[in-house]
Order: structure tokens, then C-alpha cells, then sequence
């Protein structure tokens, strides 16, 4: 499978979760091997930023990439609509500090991205082979960790546990992990807090551009806020899962291995993305081969476009 980049330019202006603000935004198509790279062009210089683990300096209530002085916050549903469309490299223009919310999830995302188009660049994907297990714990908190074991196809399994919020409680999900099964099955899963954090959030001046339009919100007293409900009964998770890969898709390649995980959150993921790029005997990187086997094929199984994906379209999705 080769690499990709999006086939032309698209625009797309949105609210920022945190500021309230209006944020533009432009995604270019990009060179073979360039990555995905995220440009502040509200800033003077520009400041171009990789979208690369090691530029990972914040994970506190979303994915922040790059410095103090020039950041690019809450990439993560992007990245992930990026992985489903299995596309590698492209440059985002952005006017903020962070990312447009839309709805919550990364399926506007991956709408956007299908009007731009797929294109083909002839270069072969690189991939993350993972040989032994890794695994990162919480040192504060041994019951929540992540780790990655070998597999002959890519997985993963994720459980969150909310014990003093029975709406959300406890759930599982495991699930073979291609552009396909995140497209189809995970895409479209919002992201959730409690009306609580939300309080203490706009008290700090933060979630000022959150709303039941973008977020899944959940009161103690009077349950769930949102008056379309749930898109599923397990979304908490999903949108857990969601965010993992989002955060997975930083390491730049297709990986194969199981990726299981409790309690996890950006944090998690992004330190064993970091692990993931660093030498060791635990990851081989190597050119993706073609569809010879059907695990090969079943790793590299990105959607060209949505047409692929029957009842995608059918989706109850806020683009901003």
C-alpha cells in the first residue's frame, strides 16, 4: 500500500472548543514522506509544527502539540479521520491554537477529507512491526496503563471505567483496527464530560465554545443533556478508542500489533507513541509490502471515500 496525501485543497471554519473563537482552517496536499505537519499562520513567523509524538508538550484535556509559545491543541479527531482515509501526509493551515471541535467526533473530518479526494502517491507506506510487548503505567495510578503486543493483525481492545457516574459506567470494546473498522464503526462517536466539568472548565475560562452541538454531556442529577441521545450504546468507549487512535496516528506509519488498554487517556497514549519511534528490539520498521497475505491486506485496508462505506451518509453530523 502506498502512501497518500489529500487530492486538493480544502477549507473549513469552525469554533474552537476552549477559546469559543472562530478558527479557519486549510489542508493542503503534501509530498511523499513529508508527514502531517501543522502550520500557526496567526503567528509571526509562521510556526510549522510536525505531528509527531516527540512534539507532544500537553495532555491535560486534549492532545497539544509543539511549545509554550507555539502550539496546535486538540488534533487528535483530525489525526484519526486522517488514519481512516489512510492518508500520510498533508499540511494543515491553522489560524489558532486549536483545532475546530465540530461535532465532537472525526466524522465531518472524514467528510471533508472525501470532497478533497485521496491521491495515490507511489510511495510504499512505512510500518511498525511490533516484536515484543510494551507497556505504560500510570505511576500514580497502577490500574490505568496501555501496552502493545505482537499480533498478525492489527487490534485493539479498550475498557474505561466511570464508577461515580452510572450512565457511563463500565465498557469494552475489541475490534481489528484498519482504516475501514474505524470508519465504519468508530468515526462518528462524540466526545463526552460531565455537566460538573463543564462548570469547572468555563470557571477557568476553558469550554467556551463547547455546547450539545459538539459534546456528549452527562449530569448527575438529570442524566444525559443531549436531546438526540446516544449514536450507540457503548459511544463513551468508542469515542475512547477514537481518541487513542487519533493519538497512535502521530507515530507516521501503519502499525501492527494489539493495543489493549484500561482506564487510558492522551497521556497513556501518546508516552507509548513515543515508545513506538524510539529504537529498540520491541518495533521493526519496514516498507509495507503489497496484499500478499490476508493479514497484510487487512492492515492496509483504508477506504478510498465514504461511497465505500454503505449507511456512512446516513449519519446525524454537525459540520460547524
Amino acid at each position: 500500500m502506498n502512501q497518500r496525501t489529500v487530492a486538493r485543497t480544502i477549507r473549513h471554519k469552525g469554533i474552537g472548543l476552549h477559546s469559543g473563537r472562530d478558527v479557519q482552517l486549510e489542508i493542503h496536499p503534501a509530498a511523499a514522506n513529508t508527514g502531517i505537519r501543522f502550520v500557526r499562520t496567526d503567528l509571526q513567523p509562521q510556526a510549522e509544527i510536525p505531528a509527531h509524538p516527540s512534539f507532544v508538550f500537553d495532555t491535560s484535556l486534549a492532545t497539544r502539540l509543539g511549545s509554550p509559545e507555539a502550539y496546535v491543541s486538540t488534533v487528535e479527531h483530525l489525526m484519526a479521520a486522517m488514519f481512516g482515509l489512510g492518508i500520510d501526509n498533508a499540511r494543515i493551515c491553522v489560524n489558532s491554537s486549536e483545532m475546530p471541535i465540530v461535532d465532537g467526533s472525526s466524522a465531518p473530518w472524514l467528510i471533508l477529507l472525501d470532497e478533497a479526494g485521496v491521491e495515490d502517491l507511489g510511495v510504499a507506506k512505512s510500518i511498525r512491526v511490533v516484536k515484543k510487548p510494551i507497556e505504560i503505567v500510570d505511576s500514580r495510578d497502577p490500574s490505568r496503563f496501555i501496552r502493545i503486543e505482537p499480533s498478525k493483525e492489527p487490534r485493539i481492545t479498550y475498557s474505561i471505567d466511570f464508577k461515580n457516574n452510572d450512565l457511563i459506567g463500565s465498557q469494552s470494546l475489541s475490534m481489528s483496527l484498519t482504516g475501514r473498522s474505524f470508519c465504519e464503526a468508530l468515526s462518528n462517536a462524540r466526545t463526552f464530560c460531565t455537566a460538573e466539568e463543564v462548570e469547572f472548565m468555563r470557571s477557568r475560562g476553558l469550554a467556551l465554545g463547547g455546547s450539545l452541538q459538539n459534546a456528549i454531556v452527562v449530569s448527575r442529577t438529570e442524566g444525559l443533556l443531549n436531546s438526540g441521545g446516544l449514536r450507540s450504546p457503548d459511544e463513551f468507549v468508542r469515542h475512547k478508542v477514537l481518541d487513542c487512535i487519533g493519538d497512535m496516528a502521530l507515530i507516521g506509519s501503519a502499525l501492527q500489533g494489539h493495543i489493549i488498554a484500561h482506564k487510558a487517556g492522551h497521556d497513556l497514549h501518546t508516552a507509548l507513541a513515543k515508545k513506538l519511534c524510539e529504537p529498540s528490539d520491541a518495533v521493526e520498521l519496514k516498507a509495507a509490502a503489497g496484499t500478499k497475505s490476508r493479514s497484510r491486506s487487512r492492515l492496509l485496508d483504508f477506504p478510498s471515500s465514504l461511497s465505500e462505506l454503505p449507511g456512512f451518509a446516513g449519519l446525524n453530523l454537525v459540520t460547524g
